[in-house]
C-alpha cells in the first residue's frame, strides 16, 4: 500500500504566531517535524500542506517538498485532503506541524494499524497517569471498546464513576489520552471533509465527533509514550532547553 505523510503547516497560530517556523536548536519547529517524518523510511513522500508564502519559501530553501492549498480551509483535515486528491496514495498519514519531537515508533504504531484492512480511519491514546490531566479539558480523552474501536472523545473525563471522588478514578479504571496524529484510508479522507459539521463537534470543539456522529468508525492504537505539542511561549521554550538537552545526550551516546 502507498503510504504519504501530510504535514498541514498554517503560520497563523492564534496564541503563537508563526510557531512553524520558529527556530528550536538550529532547525526550524517545521523542519523538525518533517525530517522525522522521512527519516522514519515509513512513506513513499511527505509533504508540507500550507497556505502561507513564507512556508513555502521556507520550504523550497530547505529541500522540503510542499503543496500550496487554499486559505480557506477550517482544519488541518481539510488542508490535507486538498493534497491527498492529487497524489497517488492509499493511506494518508496526518503529522502535526507542532510536534518537533515526535517518536518514531508512533509513527510506525499509526501505520500498521492504517494496514489492516477494517481500518478507515486510525489514531493513538496513551494511557492516562495522572488526575490532573484527567481533569484537563485541554487534555481530549477517549472510550474505546475491546476491539479498539473508539466509542467517543470529550474534554470531559470519561467513563465517570458515579460513586467515586476524583482522587479514586484512575485506581478503578484505565483512561486514555487521545495524541493529535491520524491516519486515514484516502477514499475516507474525502469523503468525512464534505460532512457538515455535527452538534456534538461544536459541543466539544473536537472535529472527530463529526466522522463518529455520520457513522464513521475510528480505531486506536495505545502507545506508551508522547511527544509535546507547542501552543505557547512557554512551550516554546520548553522545546528548545529540550532539544539542548537532547543533543547533549545524543552526543554522549555517540
Amino acid at each position: 500500500m502507498k503510504i504519504t505523510a501530510i504535514i498541514p503547516a498554517r503560520l497563523e497560530s492564534t496564541r503563537l504566531p508563526k510557531k512553524v517556523l520558529a527556530d528550536i536548536g538550529g532547525s526550524s519547529m517545521l523542519q523538525r517535524v518533517y525530517q522525522v517524518a522521512v527519516t522514519s523510511l515509513l512513506f513513499e513522500q511527505v509533504i508540507v500542506a500550507t497556505d502561507s508564502e513564507l512556508v513555502m519559501d521556507h520550504c523550497i530553501k530547505n529541500n522540503m517538498r510542499s503543496m500550496t492549498t487554499s486559505v480557506a480551509h477550517q482544519s488541518g483535515t481539510d488542508r490535507i485532503a486538498e493534497v491527498a486528491e492529487m497524489v497517488d496514495s492509499d493511506i494518508i498519514i496526518n503529522i502535526q506541524a507542532d510536534e518537533p519531537f515526535l517518536e518514531i515508533s508512533n509513527l510506525i504504531a499509526l501505520v500498521e494499524l492504517m494496514k489492516r484492512k477494517e481500518v478507515t480511519i486510525g489514531t493513538l491514546a496513551k494511557k492516562i497517569e495522572t488526575t490532573e490531566s484527567l481533569l484537563d479539558y485541554n487534555s481530549v480523552k477517549l472510550v474505546k471498546d475491546r476491539n479498539n474501536k473508539v466509542l467517543y472523545f470529550s474534554r470531559q473525563a470519561i467513563p465517570a464513576q458515579r460513586d467515586e471522588p476524583y482522587r479514586n478514578w484512575l485506581k478503578n479504571e484505565s483512561y486514555y489520552h487521545h495524541l493529535g496524529l491520524y491516519g486515514f484510508k484516502k477514499e475516507t479522507l474525502i469523503q468525512i471533509t464534505k460532512l457538515d459539521q455535527s452538534k456534538l463537534e461544536l459541543a466539544e470543539k473536537l472535529e472527530q465527533l463529526r466522522w463518529i456522529e455520520n457513522g464513521h468508525d475510528v480505531y486506536v492504537s495505545i502507545v506508551k509514550s508522547e511527544s509535546f505539542g507547542i501552543d505557547t511561549v512557554e512551550d516554546l521554550e520548553r522545546a528548545r532547553t529540550y532539544a539542548i538537552s537532547k543533543t547533549f545526550t545524543d552526543n554522549l551516546k555517540s
